[in-house]
């Protein structure tokens, strides 16, 4: 069989395979959808050329020539979608190579092909895509292909200009191969140009504006290395051992095992050389990317790996305005930290759709930066119309931001017995308009330096273990401290009262000699106040080991609030909710039974004065995550401030008077040690949420903070 049958072959096999994976990325892109479509006729066209030199039947030849014939109105519609070409020149090529097929088609099955002139036109149809590209060539020099940026000057040759000549190249040199009398000089290069060029294409789909040329360059050499030291090994072996299949198969395995052995070595070594062939301006962004890399190393203050961060995308990106955004400590909102945006949100939710949409697309193993020239062209090529409502909600949320781009901040978290997943730890968002040298009209750039990003949130995660290890010491330091304070002032404090109370019991039996008793009453509970800070204070500082044990929580919580009924006004309602199916945790009861304790009396201090007071109590999963349990306790009192709600768990901080500022510091810690976390939804003066998640799992920490009485703020 001729070399072009077999070439062919691997054509239909290739773009099947392209057109397939493509679309399996997204069934509802309009782009993804015609371009599959197209990879369909130009798999059916090499597939019916091979089966027609196969077993010569001019019925597969006849197929191949239908393909042939609805190739340019499959490749107009899939450029003009492309490019959202709406010109009255594209439109009438689009319309033109629809009628000409429809009237090649009705000719070829009444069996007209036999006849040159027919045959001719057939093999030329085509043509059409060729005044497509050209006229794109022209409409890109002017600057008016409407998907993409302005082109610069200086003589640059423009990635888009590659891709429009690589195509009017591959149909020059697959006219070479498959029309006779232009001549077969070189049989299959048409069909080995057509293979890479389609490559190119669906990288280029997939990508879209985050083309990266020299990325998809360097992959393809890669591929192009390995493909010819497998096929001079494989000749060399075959023309060796011909007639020995037990040798050949012996020898194979070893030159593939050698081979994959090499894959790295020849993937850097071709990266390299394809770095080298770029221009100046990528070298430098690569050296500024590498000192940026070595210098989060030695960063050591959180402020200064904010301004580095910010710093970083200034000089790669030069944008009007940017913000860091970073993730609280209770993970339910991302606020701004530094950056200079001049208007625009503040804070966003944890769970808005920006942050969820990046999260979904680092699952997919797709780049998770989000662009507002991107997320229109999804709105412009979906044929649903829920997610173009869906893109149009992302761009409206960037713009929220008085932004366009979203560069997130992942790193990934191992968690005991689970798999590891990716955590946000924030985001940088940016307001720029066009990409900066040397990309000029395409985004590529952002997959170039996205693995910053990904540095820059684990130099977070790393300053974060490092605050956490320096909060620990500086808590075993308070422990100490406070032992010797328990001992300087505890015994004052018992002296004061007892002298206090002394005094008291001398003075009853002479009324007429007796001093003003509110005196005396002030000093003995102002000496209770202090003794209560100090011993609250010790609680706080103070770790000690417990047994876990399993804790089935929905008894643990009646017994709990039965035991608070009794103390409670009559007019103020507490409602439970059970869940339906019993939910437990391990963990140590007494500490647990302390948080909710301590959380109803914040809730009974919150509702006093309101008409209908109200504490409800709940518990249950959280359907989102299984894994969790949560213990909710809402009130309808007077709700906390926002300017207060990330300073509930700061020691010391109260909003009441005869709180001590350590109570929620010490449930917090208490919940923390089971692995779990609080956190806190509040509206002014409406009402107040307090959610205990815990880990429904056996792990708990070894460490756990002790019982003790229950701690008020």
């Amino acid at each position: 069989m001729e070399v072009l049958a077999q070439s062919s072959l691997l054509v239909s096999i290739t773009s099947f395979a392209i057109g397939f994976s493509v679309i399996a990325r997204n069934v509802r892109n309009k782009l993804f959808l015609m371009f599959s479509i197209l990879m369909t006729v130009i798999s059916a066209w090499a597939l019916f050329f091979f089966l027609a030199k196969f077993w010569n039947s001019p019925g597969f030849y006849k197929a191949h020539l239908l393909a042939h014939i609805w190739l340019a109105p499959t490749s107009l519609a899939f450029i003009r979608t492309l490019v959202k070409l709406e010109d009255a020149i594209s439109r009438t090529l689009l319309s033109a190579a629809l009628v000409i097929a429809c009237i090649l088609s009705g000719l070829l099955a009444l069996g007209y092909e036999s006849r040159p002139v027919i045959l001719e036109i057939i093999h030329f149809a085509p043509g059409a895509v060729v005044l497509q590209l050209l006229q794109l060539i022209w409409l890109d020099r002017k600057g008016k292909v409407s998907s993409s940026a302005p082109s610069q000057g200086g003589g640059r040759i423009d990635r888009r200009l590659l891709i429009y000549l690589g195509g009017l190249l591959v149909l020059a040199i697959s006219s070479l191969d498959h029309v006779p009398w232009l001549g077969l000089v070189v049989p299959s290069i048409g069909n080995v140009a057509l293979t890479a060029y389609l490559f190119f294409l669906s990288q280029a789909v997939l990508q879209q504006r985050f083309l990266n040329f020299g990325s998809i360059f360097s992959r393809f050499l890669v591929l192009l290395a390995m493909a010819l030291m497998l096929t001079v090994i494989y000749s060399v072996i075959f023309t060796f051992i011909e007639g020995k299949p037990a040798l050949f198969f012996l020898n194979s395995f070893i030159v593939s095992f050698l081979l994959l052995m090499m894959l790295e070595p020849v993937r850097s070594m071709v990266g390299y050389l394809t770095q080298r062939l770029l221009t100046q301006k990528y070298q430098e962004l690569l050296a500024v990317l590498r000192h940026s890399q070595r210098t989060l190393s030695g960063i050591t203050e959180s402020s200064s790996l904010f301004q580095a961060i910010l710093s970083t995308s200034d000089r790669l990106l030069r944008p009007e305005g940017s913000a860091l955004f970073l993730l609280q400590s209770d993970g339910t909102l991302f606020r701004r930290a530094a950056g200079d945006l001049s208007s625009g949100l503040t804070e966003i939710l944890a769970t808005h759709p920006l942050v969820e949409h990046c999260i979904f697309l680092r699952s997919r193993n797709l780049l998770p930066v989000l662009l507002d020239q991107v997320l229109q062209n999804e709105i412009d090529r979906s044929a649903s119309r829920k997610q173009r409502e869906y893109y149009a909600s992302l761009i409206d949320g960037l713009r929220a931001l008085n932004a366009n781009l979203l560069i997130p901040l992942f790193d990934d978290v191992e968690a005991p017995g689970r798999v590891s997943e990716a955590q946000c730890l924030g985001f940088v968002v940016l307001r720029v308009s066009n990409p900066p040298e040397p990309w000029g009209n395409n985004w590529g750039l952002l997959s170039v330096i996205y693995p910053y990003f990904e540095q820059a949130a684990r130099a977070m995660r790393s300053l974060e273990v490092f605050a956490r290890q320096r909060e620990k010491e500086r808590l075993a330091a308070l422990g100490e401290m406070a032992a010797g304070l328990a001992h300087e002032i505890r015994n004052p404090l018992g002296a004061i009262k007892g002298a206090a109370q002394y005094l008291e019991t001398e003075w009853r039996g002479q009324p007429e000699s007796r001093p003003d008793s509110r005196f005396l009453e002030i000093i003995v509970e102002e000496t209770d106040r202090l003794n209560r800070v100090v011993t609250q204070f010790l609680e706080y500082s103070k770790p000690w080991s417990v047994e876990p044990q399993r804790v089935e929580l929905g008894s643990l919580v009646a017994r709990t609030l039965d035991v608070v009924r009794a103390t409670l006004p009559e007019a103020v309602r507490l409602e439970f909710r059970l869940p339906p199916s019993p939910v437990s945790v391990t963990g140590s009861p007494e500490q647990l039974r302390q948080v909710l304790i301590n959380l109803i009396q914040n809730s009974l201090r919150a509702v006093q004065g309101r008409s209908q007071p109200l504490i409800r109590v709940g518990l249950g999963v959280d359907p989102r995550r299984p894994s969790e349990v949560v213990i909710a306790v809402e009130d309808n009192g007077h709700g906390i401030r926002r300017e207060n709600l990330s300073k509930l768990f700061i020691p010391f901080f109260t909003t009441s008077p005869q709180g001590t500022g350590l109570g929620l510091s010490i449930c917090q810690r208490i919940i923390e040690a089971h692995r779990g976390r609080i956190e806190v939804v509040s509206e002014d003066a409406r009402f107040t949420r307090f959610s205990v998640i815990l880990p429904t799992g056996d792990e708990v920490t070894e460490e756990a903070h002790g019982s003790g009485k229950s701690s008020r703020r």
